[in-house]
């Protein structure tokens, strides 16, 4: 009598996306009361690839996901791994029943979101697998002709028809063992946590003891997971070669009967008879072994070859997160790393554009004070590594009687604009391109004569952060100020205190020695008069007294010297010099006089001054004489006499020098004149002559020179005759 199919243990495979949900709807399944008892395994639709692998050795596929749901997009692929096992849809309304029917592999159809919706699953799998399929014994993968000959024996009589019953579980006991074990193993996240897996399960469905998986190192298969039968002390590495090798390269599992007689390979263990092994990808093998011969078939072989291939597929799952995971890991620390940057950027944006806003608001600040500022003024900046004229202020062209627009987008260092600064433009430009902040003296023409101006340069911050361009320039150049304040009225007050300190200096040395003198040998005189009546020594009284209203007056003199006592005309350098040179011993020394300068001068006073001046500039020069009456004139020395920018300026010349008498004279005046003071030339009348005038008088001296005795601050003279 054939069994109902009612009688028939149902073995059932359960498609959900979670472990969670197949687990879940496994155990909802298995409760169901109506129809036969069922074995429900859970499998998660991430594993569909190895579906296939069981497919055959099950009653019936259920797949719980809606087709159209990014879960239920595998649902093609569990069709086509569950080849002739009915394939159930368990989903929800949103998928037809229309959709269902025109998808090519599917056998039934139950929606989930019904009342009793798992017992309607429950008798649409009955109806799927009812007809020729009710009473099929389910055959394991590539069974062997002999279990396949006696599996497809159908008997008729009760005792036949429970043998077969028994023989179906049997064999369909290891497939159920290792689904039971498929959730775990899927659920690994390292790799030797699946190992272990692998190898228990696999040992446990096929009934031995001893198992272990061993994987590629250095040609060598080293043991990674055993059985808890197995000792790790007793598992050494083996070779990759013979039957291994050719395994793991054809990716077929192998089975060795009796390694005694076959010989090779070496027994991996001790007391090893039989061994099955199968390729886990390319990574190593699991290896199954028995004290005795032929303990594994061909069904054991193929169980465990589709395990090896699950094992394979979660390894690569796990690699293939384990990489995720660590490009995860850094992009999230490059993301890390960039978020600090960019907030430290913008951090530092805000700083750079609060110091912008700051620095702008100062530069306007400044420009709006240039044009009202008392003094002359001039706005630059550099261009191209030259300072240039950006604007001028209404003093500067009121002072200087200069049109802006003559100068405006000019180089600084162009005539008419800084004059008076040709020797220490140098160092002018250096202090404007570096942006520090400097002063300098500088003489020139004005409206109302030549006058002195100490430069002060004033560099202004630049709010150019964001490199941002103005007028063909990047903000980062440096731009400023150069103010001139007017020194000459300062100056000459220093210069006349400076004259009257020295004339009270020389009232007090006279009074010291040329007056006292007089006054003790008078009294001497008049005491030796008393008492001798002499008339001798009255006369020297008289001679005394003589002499000490001379000193009186001299003393007068210098007391009263001031500039109302200087009588100026317009007198010319170079013929005051001629004049004076005749009155000086000079010996061979020769003169020789450069462009002429008329000057506003007392000419008796400056005669004296050239008289002093030319005897000290021939006395500077160490002459090369060979001390004969016959020298030649050019082995004598050469005092040059000549206009300067803006005075006049004597300079000594050793013998031999080679002095061009034409031509301007503007190289005689150092950029350093150092104060006539202790110069060692006796210079003190020439000072009181130079202070009386209000001049400057410095000395510069020079290897191959002798002294320059330089006048600086003097105007030209006013000979119009108005």
């Amino acid at each position: 009598m054939a069994p109902s199919p009612q009688s028939r243990l149902r073995t059932v495979v359960y498609l959900a996306e979670s472990d969670a949900a197949a687990r879940d709807g496994a155990a909802a399944l298995e409760r169901v009361d109506s129809g036969p008892e069922r074995t429900v395994h859970p499998l998660t639709t991430a594993v569909v690839d190895s579906l296939a692998d069981w497919a055959s050795a099950v009653d019936c596929v259920v797949f719980a996901e809606t087709p159209t749901t990014a879960a239920g997009a595998t649902l093609l692929e569990a069709a086509e791994a569950c080849g002739s096992t009915p394939l159930v849809l368990f989903t929800r309304s949103a998928y037809a029943p229309a959709a269902a029917r025109s998808t090519d592999g599917i056998d039934g159809y139950v929606r989930r979101d019904t009342d009793g919706a798992v017992a309607h699953l429950a008798d649409e799998i009955e109806w799927v697998c009812a007809g020729d399929r009710a009473g099929a014994a389910t055959a394991l993968p590539a069974a062997d002709a002999d279990s396949s000959s006696s599996s497809d024996a159908v008997e008729t009589d009760d005792t036949d028809t429970a043998g077969t019953t028994e023989t179906d579980a049997a064999e369909r006991r290891p497939v159920a063992d290792l689904l039971a074990a498929l959730p775990g193993v899927v659920a690994c996240e390292e790799r030797d946590q699946l190992f272990e897996r692998l190898v228990e399960a696999a040992a446990d469905a096929v009934g031995t003891e001893c198992g272990w998986l061993s994987t590629v190192h250095f040609g060598e298969l080293t043991p990674r997971a055993t059985t808890d039968a197995v000792a790790t002390a007793d598992l050494e590495p083996i070779p990759r070669d013979g039957p291994f090798d050719e395994a793991l390269r054809t990716g077929e599992p192998i089975r060795i009967d009796d390694l005694a007689a076959d010989g090779r390979p070496e027994p991996p263990l001790k007391k090893t008879e039989s061994l099955c092994c199968a390729p886990v990808g390319d990574v190593g093998l699991l290896m199954l072994s028995a004290a005795e011969p032929a303990a594994f078939d061909d069904r054991d072989r193929e169980l465990l070859a589709a395990w090896a291939r699950v094992g394979a597929a979660v390894l690569e799952r796990i690699e293939t997160e384990t990489g995720l995971r660590n490009d995860r890991d850094r992009l999230r620390e490059e993301l890390d790393r960039a978020t600090e940057t960019r907030d430290e950027l913008e951090a530092e944006r805000d700083d750079l554009a609060a110091e912008r806003d700051r620095l702008a608001a100062e530069r306007d600040r400044v420009r709006a004070l240039f044009a009202t500022v008392p003094d002359p003024a001039v706005h630059y900046e550099i261009d191209g590594g030259r300072p240039v004229v950006r604007d001028v202020n209404n003093a500067f062209s009121d002072v200087f009687g200069t049109e802006p627009a003559a100068i405006v987008d000019e180089p600084l260092d162009a005539d008419p604009l800084p004059p008076g600064l040709e020797r220490r433009q140098a160092t002018l430009a250096e202090a404007l391109r570096a942006g520090r902040r400097r002063q300098l003296v500088s003489r020139r023409e004005t409206v109302d004569g030549v006058r002195e101006f100490r430069l002060t340069v004033v560099p202004l911050e630049t709010a150019g952060s964001d490199g941002t361009e103005r007028d063909g320039t990047t903000a980062d150049d440096p731009e400023g100020l150069i103010v001139y304040s007017d020194v000459t009225d300062a100056n000459r007050t220093e210069r006349e205190l400076a004259a009257a300190e020295a004339r009270l200096e020389t009232v007090a040395e006279t009074l010291a020695e040329d007056v006292r003198t007089p006054l003790n040998v008078a009294r001497g005189y008049l005491e030796l008069a008393e008492e001798t009546t002499d008339p001798e020594h009255f006369a020297e009284v008289e001679t005394a007294q003589e002499r000490l209203r001379e000193r009186i007056e001299e003393l007068l003199a210098i007391a009263r010297r001031d500039e109302a006592a200087v009588e100026t005309e317009p007198v010319a350098v170079t013929d005051v010099a001629r004049r004076a040179w005749v009155a000086v011993d000079t010996d061979d020394a020769r003169l020789v006089t450069r462009e002429d300068r008329v000057l506003e001068a007392d000419k008796a006073q400056l005669r004296e001054l050239f008289e002093h001046l030319l005897q000290a500039a021939v006395e500077s020069v160490d002459a090369d004489r060979n001390g004969s009456d016959d020298a030649a004139a050019g082995d004598a020395p050469i005092v040059t006499v000549g206009a300067t920018d803006d005075g006049f300026a004597v300079t000594g010349h050793p013998a031999g020098t080679d002095v061009t008498p034409d031509g301007r004279e503007t190289t005689t005046v150092p950029g350093r004149l150092a104060a006539a003071d202790g110069t060692g030339f006796g210079l003190g009348p020439i000072e009181r002559v130079a202070d009386a005038h209000g001049w400057d008088v410095g000395v510069a001296t020079d290897e191959e020179t002798g002294a320059t005795f330089a006048f600086r601050g003097i105007g030209p003279a006013d000979v119009s005759g108005d």
